[in-house]
């Protein structure tokens, strides 16, 4: 006589194949986790492959998704899902992030001016304006070195305080750190 598996073990272990033949791929439950995923895969270099792209590109739907079904409740929510959205280059993403960002600082959550500020920069650049704040740095492959992109000379430092964002000087010496700390590593 055969002993069957009950149906409980059978179904348990066609979940975990799935996830084991999926890469493991479980969608994160909170905003704050979906930004440390999008961090560990820029951390890792998988910024520039394709199955990298594909994930990022599922974080940025879900955040999408959360707002529209009003999942996003608390500043920490608004805060960490604007901030995973500030990384994309989408648009769509980026007036997200923005509005999000905004929503956790009238929630209390001042980080969200500064998330806010990243957002407003990326769209300017993307449209090869002046960023407002300063807060895009870019690198030049033919002179190996950072710079700051191209800064609007109406916004004032006080502007930049309010966002959370250092005053231009210092912006100006953080490129130079870069560039020192870029010179060190090729001597290395």
């Amino acid at each position: 006589m055969r002993a069957h598996l009950p149906i409980q073990v059978v179904a348990a272990s066609v979940c975990l194949l799935t996830l084991v033949c999926s890469g493991c791929q479980i969608p994160p439950e909170t905003p704050q986790e979906l930004h440390a995923e999008v961090l560990d895969d820029f951390r890792s270099g998988g910024g520039m492959n394709r199955e990298a792209l594909a994930r990022q590109t599922e974080r940025y739907q879900l955040v999408h998704e959360w707002h529209a079904n009003g999942t996003l409740v608390s500043a920490d929510d608004f805060l960490w899902a604007s901030a995973a959205l500030v990384t994309s280059d989408a648009p769509k993403d980026l007036d997200l992030a923005s509005e999000l960002a905004l929503m956790a600082a009238e929630l209390g959550e001042e980080r969200g001016f500064t998330v806010q500020a990243e957002a407003a920069d990326k769209l300017l650049v993307a449209q090869a304006r002046p960023q407002r704040y300063g807060t895009q740095y870019i690198f030049e492959p033919v002179h190996q070195r950072w710079k700051l992109y191209p800064v609007d000379p109406l916004t004032s430092d006080v502007e930049r305080r309010s966002m959370g964002i250092p005053p231009l000087a210092e912006l100006l010496q953080n490129v130079e750190e870069l560039n020192d700390a870029l010179r060190k590593d090729k001597d290395e």
